[in-house]
């Protein structure tokens, strides 16, 4: 069998680094050339679904074939944030004892380096089982890019699926969904030295709130999957401090487990702020939702999974479940593809200053995929 090359991994990873794919507003077009460019300058083409400014890419070991498995990540970052906040340039890729900090170094555009390193491998041993590498735009804003995908129908028939997701080598066999919503009051502005004439939008949707979040929504309870969570992420109200708030709007959080719904949920939201009397001004409305998905753990992409990690690590990670959304919440219901979240990097640096990948990690995981992929070479 053959090794992987780390100076390629580690060349790649940095070029993937230093080419910006902020979400907003994108840009995956920049760093899908990057991409493109590597993998045919060893003789793997390409596949592109969607729109050329987000493209998503389909890489085969077969020239388009697929065979059972899938492994996957994305080419988008969060923005930077407050540079100050820096203290390592976060597009130049800078190494310190063994670390590489940017800007989507675990999250994850080493991950897609690994992958990328994984096929070109697999390529050259020349296996009869095809090995099909996903890489996607728009996961951190929705996974518009999974949907384009499963819209496709190209990976139609593929059984399982490997997300590069940074988990530090865990293998995590699903993760809770989501569900945003909004929370909107109407009221009737009024001089604020004179509040008993209008009605206080703001006061309405506190109290709807209050309801809103006072007790557990019903759900099917699992080990792996844990508690749903609810949080008030946003609110915004009134236009000055003397005036009746006249509107106000309110955004809440869900992560969602198994007998939960976007549906269920809304009705439930909206039964209780009718229940405190509160129905003819207030309302909940539907912003966004993805559906919580587990892989049963007797599945065999989890068993391969784990005996793979602990060839390589010496350690047999305990299954868990993943708390944050991926592109497995899409490719999982809509085709059928039971995932696998395994990565190199920790999901604690992901979306901070000063994010990084631990490059013994990040070599780790190509043997990891490797290791996968020839399981699946039957």
């Amino acid at each position: 069998m053959m090794t992987m090359n780390q100076s390629r991994v580690l060349t790649l990873l940095k070029d993937l680094v230093a080419t910006n794919s902020e979400n907003p507003p994108g840009r995956e077009d920049e760093v899908a050339k990057v991409l493109r460019d590597h993998m045919e300058a060893h003789s793997i083409s390409c596949k592109t679904v969607g729109p050329s400014e987000r493209p998503n890419l389909i890489f085969s070991s077969h020239d388009g074939e697929k065979g059972d498995l899938v492994m996957h990540g994305h080419m988008d970052t969060v923005p930077i944030g407050n540079i100050e906040s820096w203290d390592h340039d976060p597009f130049a890729s800078e190494i310190e004892n063994g670390l590489l900090y940017g800007r989507g170094a675990c999250d994850m555009k080493g991950p897609v380096a690994s992958l990328t390193e994984t096929l070109i491998i697999y390529t050259e041993e020349k296996h009869k089982q095809p090995l099909v590498v996903l890489t996607t735009s728009d996961e951190e804003s929705g996974c518009s890019g999974a949907e384009e995908v499963a819209k496709s129908g190209e990976l139609a028939g593929i059984k399982f699926g490997v997300c590069a997701e940074p988990t530090e080598l865990q293998v995590l066999v699903g993760e809770k969904g989501i569900f945003w919503s909004k929370v909107v009051a109407e009221g009737q502005s009024a001089h604020g030295s004179r509040p008993e004439e209008g009605v206080n939008a703001i006061q309405l949707c506190m109290d709807a709130l209050r309801a809103i979040t006072a007790d557990p929504y019903p759900y099917e309870q699992h080990d792996l999957l844990g508690d749903p969570t609810i949080s008030i992420g946003m609110i915004n109200g009134g236009i000055k401090i003397n005036v009746v708030a006249a509107n106000c709007e309110a955004q809440v959080d869900m992560r969602t487990v198994k007998g939960q719904s976007p549906d269920s949920l809304l009705e439930q939201m909206n039964e209780r702020i009718y229940a405190i009397g509160l129905a003819e001004r207030v309302r909940a409305e539907y912003i966004h939702g993805k559906p919580a998905v587990l892989t049963p753990a007797d599945t065999e992409i989890v068993s391969i999974a784990l005996d793979e990690v602990e060839r390589v690590t010496g350690n047999r990670p305990a299954l868990s479940s993943a708390t944050y959304g991926t592109d497995c919440s899409v490719l999982q219901p809509k085709v059928g593809i039971m995932n696998v979240i395994c990565g190199p990097g920790s999901i604690e640096q992901a979306h901070q200053p000063n994010e990084f990948i631990d490059i013994e990690q990040l070599y780790q995981s190509v043997d990891v995929y490797l290791g996968i992929a020839r399981k699946f070479d039957r």
